[in-house]
């Protein structure tokens, strides 16, 4: 009679552990699912330029290209330093665009130019020196979302 018994606790004892393993795997799930749908858009902490402000006058070669994103960036930033392979990436895959990296300890004048006191922040400007967007930025696609406005604003599909 005592047979049935431990074979019904030892069924039930491998089902407890099956259904642990499954929500540990869901948890982790969760995590996923919410960076996933996690609100995409930059935020603006109340600092940076205007935008279609002219862009100050800092050095920066504006005519190159009929885009460029200036990307504030910070040695102990850990999240700029995420994203420098994928800017770099940027880079050299779209010549339509110009990226121009400013490092904070290298570039504390072109910070305050901008008006920019967080990282990583991000600015498009076109050709005639027009702030198209901006932002901080914590995700490659925040970045990619400032670049796809930014181009229909340089279209005219916007305007």
């Amino acid at each position: 009679m005592s047979n049935p018994w431990i074979i019904s606790y030892v069924v039930l004892w491998v089902a407890v552990v099956v259904l642990g393993v499954a929500v540990i795997a869901l948890l982790r799930q969760v995590g996923v699912l919410h960076a996933r749908i996690a609100p995409m858009g930059t935020h603006f902490a109340g600092e940076g330029p205007d935008i279609g402000s002219t862009a100050p006058e800092v050095g920066l070669d504006w005519t190159r290209a009929p885009l460029s994103l200036v990307v504030f960036t910070s040695a102990t930033c850990t999240i700029c330093q995420q994203l420098k392979p994928s800017i770099e990436a940027m880079r050299k895959s779209d010549p339509r665009m110009v990226i121009h990296t400013i490092d904070l300890d290298r570039d504390r004048a072109v910070f305050d130019a901008f008006n920019v006191h967080s990282t990583p922040y991000v600015i498009t400007v076109n050709q005639q020196r027009n702030v198209l967007g901006r932002g901080v930025a914590n995700t490659l696609e925040q970045i990619e979302e400032l670049v796809r406005e930014a181009r229909l604003d340089i279209d005219g599909v916007n305007a």
